[in-house]
């Protein structure tokens, strides 16, 4: 029998990224708790021990499954994050092998440069970035005391308010 394909269909559900900032709408026998994976994990948590506490051992056991699928979000996110971090250092260490064998292939002797050298090296197509230089201005004595004599500036007094003076005089 032919698969028929559901339009509406999500297929991409089991592949969905979420942060751990994500606020997740969970709806369960407590009603709807609004907060992130790690929020609900602890409030399922206090769910399942209150029920325990009321010898409700079944609703317990709801509350920590909820628990545990956020848990599994949670395992998740960092999982993904791990990946990411160390295909990025994998990247970097492939640039850095890059550049030391220029610089062996470079050398005039022929001989091979040591590995602080090669670390040390800056990449070549890495931007430059300018660092901003601050500068402290001193103000003396005579411009701080003519800066207090000014006087103050004038407040604005918008329309409404002004209304509103009037009518209470």
């Amino acid at each position: 029998m032919k698969k028929i394909n559901n339009k509406y269909r999500n297929n991409n559900y089991n592949n969905q990224v979420y942060s751990l900032n994500y606020k997740f709408d969970s709806t369960s026998p407590a009603g709807k708790i609004t907060g992130t994976a790690l929020d609900l994990i602890k409030k399922y948590n206090d769910l399942a021990k209150d029920s325990m506490s009321n010898n409700d051992y079944v609703t317990a056991e709801v509350y920590r499954q909820y628990a545990e699928h956020y848990r599994k979000i949670v395992t998740e996110i960092n999982e993904k994050k791990m990946q990411r971090n160390n295909f990025n250092h994998e990247a970097e260490n492939v640039v850095e092998a890059n550049v030391a064998e220029k610089q062996v292939a470079e050398n005039d002797n022929g001989m091979e440069t040591q590995a602080s050298e090669v670390a040390a090296a800056p990449v070549e197509d890495a931007p430059v970035v300018e660092k901003k230089a601050f500068t402290v201005i001193e103000i003396s004595e005579a411009q701080n005391a003519e800066a207090e004599k000014a006087p103050a500036p004038k407040k604005r007094v918008y329309r409404r308010k002004a209304a509103a003076a009037v009518a209470e005089v």
